[in-house]
């Protein structure tokens, strides 16, 4: 790509050696690996760690030790364990303030070899589109014959994505106006995604990922998705906290992604995002439950 103003890489990290190497393996194979920082945090042993659980987590550390294949590798080992929420929130706000935008990562995601070109090229196109908060790289497994973006009101995803720090600076971690989702039957109706009780969600949770929907929702934010996913989460082997049927289909897709400025809501690939939150509905409201508890 032209811009080589490349945003760095920010990985959360725990437990999980092998599916964190594989996450490493899959960006190193990315062309502008090289050229991109990577910041990794490490998150540390919980008070009830036992013996199995501290290894897990120095074998996982252990990893970054030798790490090559970037332009710089910068780590940040927690000594006591924060939860993925605290340690998201408090490291894109950290690398984002010092960059100005940054491409997010967790420990059980398998890239394609084009995911930083997609998100580099996605954020400086986007750049100074006011209504555009995220650039999100994992689509659901629906058919698709198209390989370039569109524009959805579902504007945020946590498997892969990248924002700037303007739009960062929205995010809500004290919720302000829940009310006006409580108060509003439309309002609550277009939060609630395909019927999913996120609204509920918001009151009781303390995820990172439902507040950061929440916080570009409320805003009426728009988020760039590819037709094609450019990552596959591996994560749905008991290792985790969370599991689904309904996104264990392979989706990663090993071709480029057209690009282009889009200036309004694909509803086409919209109402597919849709039909297939319907299909796969009892499946799928159980595992974002899972999810939102993990973030």
């Amino acid at each position: 790509m032209p811009d080589k103003d490349l945003a760095p890489v920010v990985l959360f990290i725990y437990n999980r050696p092998k599916h964190t190497e594989q996450t490493l393996e899959s960006l190193k194979k990315n062309k502008l690996s090289a050229e991109t920082i990577l910041y990794v945090f490490a998150d540390g042993p919980k008070s009830n760690a036992t013996a199995v659980d501290k290894k897990n987590i120095t074998d996982t550390r252990q990893l970054l030790k030798t790490l090559t294949g970037f332009k710089q590798v910068i780590t940040v080992e927690k000594e006591k364990n924060e939860g993925l929420a605290t340690s998201v929130i408090s490291g894109v706000t950290e690398i984002i303030n010092k960059h100005g935008k940054v491409i997010v990562l967790e420990d059980d995601l398998l890239l394609s070899s084009y995911f930083l070109e997609y998100m580099n090229q996605g954020l400086s196109i986007y750049n100074n589109v006011t209504n555009v908060y995220s650039i999100n790289a994992y689509m659901f497994p629906i058919v698709s014959d198209k390989t370039d973006t569109f524009l959805s009101p579902l504007a945020t995803s946590s498997w892969g994505w990248a924002t700037w720090a303007d739009k960062w600076s929205a995010f809500e971690k004290e919720i302000k106006f829940k009310e006006v989702i409580r108060s509003n039957p439309f309002i609550r109706k277009r939060f609630n995604f395909s019927d999913y009780n996120y609204a509920d969600t918001l009151e009781m949770s303390s995820s990172w990922a439902i507040k950061w929907y929440y916080s570009v929702f409320i805003r009426n934010g728009l988020g760039v998705f590819p037709t094609r996913s450019l990552v596959q989460n591996i994560g749905f082997d008991g290792s985790g906290t969370h599991g689904a049927k309904a996104f264990e289909e392979p989706v990663l897709f090993e071709g480029e992604i057209k690009i282009e400025k889009k200036q309004v809501i694909d509803m086409e690939y919209y109402a597919k995002m849709l039909d297939f939150f319907k299909e796969k509905k009892t499946s799928i409201f159980s595992s974002i439950s899972k999810i939102i508890k993990k973030n």
